[in-house]
């Protein structure tokens, strides 16, 4: 499976016009923020990406005490009690937004950010003493779960059908 960034924001008339992250980069009425030191930070604190996640950054560092957060939990938290007057939005791990936007009370978004400079595949991690025979099985394994659609199968019943919200993953699109 592959991963991207998001924005969660609360639903209404300040969030709607917010698309993609150019789109949350480029006003100044919506404040956001990401976890300190994450991925997310480092992608945007990295002075090689382009102009306008650099700028994010600075307006993000300038706003350090409401911008960068301990945890998810914090930056949900924060957008959970933002109001149309202090806007706040998060930004994330695309699958990790989305199942906080589909938890009741169904009052956020996810937002795909469309950043193809952040952009993956999800890894497993194991320990360093595996050997190599293993370590092969394991990424087969994998390869034919994501081929066989079995990864696909486990994302639909763990997002989803246990969806709060809707029928349907919790992004723009579906969950307005």
């Amino acid at each position: 499976m592959a991963f991207g960034l998001s924005i969660l924001m609360r639903k209404g008339d300040v969030t709607s016009n917010i698309r993609n992250m150019i789109d949350l980069g480029s006003q100044d009425r919506i404040k956001y923020g990401v976890v300190s030191g994450g991925s997310t930070a480092i992608f945007f604190e990295d002075p090689d990406q382009p102009d306008e996640y650099h700028s994010m950054w600075r307006a993000m560092v300038q706003n350090r005490n409401s911008s960068l957060l301990s945890r998810v939990e914090d930056g949900v938290r924060r957008v959970r009690e933002s109001t149309d007057s202090d806007p706040f939005a998060f930004i994330g791990e695309k699958y990790m937004l989305e199942y906080h936007a589909s938890r009741a009370p169904c009052e956020l978004k996810a937002v795909d950010g469309n950043v193809e400079d952040f952009s993956g595949e999800y890894h497993l991690a194991v320990t360093r003493h595996l050997d190599d025979a293993t370590t092969n099985q394991l990424a087969n394994a994998l390869q034919q779960l994501k081929d066989s659609g079995r990864l696909e199968e486990l994302y639909n019943k763990w997002w989803t059908e246990r969806n709060q919200c809707s029928g349907a993953p919790a992004d723009s699109t579906t969950c307005q």
